[in-house]
């Protein structure tokens, strides 16, 4: 026996079938999720500039190089100067570089899920939106049969009293 919330709260058949049809067209996909974090990877950028009046620059890269990190002379211009600045790009430390990537691929899957999940949003927000529009076209044709109905009413009957 169908009580009346579970006659709310069933859907009509169609409509669960447009439902399950947005839902699997956003559901996660892994190669796409793989493909966005390859590109992130392949954009990290392994190498830090440091730049400071000689003096500092030379303190700091004592502390760096102690911590890990490695002058590299792969890197293009591996030391700039002019006569007030100087300019060291270091190599990151691979704990280092493995935590910003773990870091990387943990934003870009989270990125990933909320821009399917907006997505998902936006469309059910269609739906809703020409849900309610579909609501009020019916509603309105609604009024104007009873306004059209009662005017045939109330005509009939002062017709009826004038005879």
């Amino acid at each position: 026996m169908a009580t009346k919330r579970n006659m709310q709260n069933q859907i009509a058949p169609e409509l669960q079938i447009y439902l399950d049809k947005i839902a699997a067209k956003y559901q996660p996909n892994d190669e796409v999720l793989k493909r966005h974090m390859d590109n992130a990877e392949a954009r990290y950028n392994k190498y830090q500039n440091f730049g400071d009046i000689p003096v500092r620059l030379v303190e700091k890269l004592q502390s760096l190089i102690l911590d890990g990190w490695r002058y590299s002379t792969t890197n293009p211009q591996p030391v700039m100067s002019n006569t007030s600045m100087l300019s060291v790009t270091l190599q990151k430390p691979d704990s280092l570089v493995a935590q910003e990537l773990e870091t990387l691929r943990a934003n870009i899957s989270e990125k990933y899920h909320t821009e399917l999940f907006n997505a998902m949003e936006a469309e059910i927000d269609i739906l809703i939106s020409e849900a309610a529009e579909d609501a009020k076209r019916k509603a309105d044709e609604q009024v104007a049969t009873d306004q059209l109905a009662m005017r045939k009413q109330l005509r009939n009957l002062l017709t009826g009293a004038i005879v």
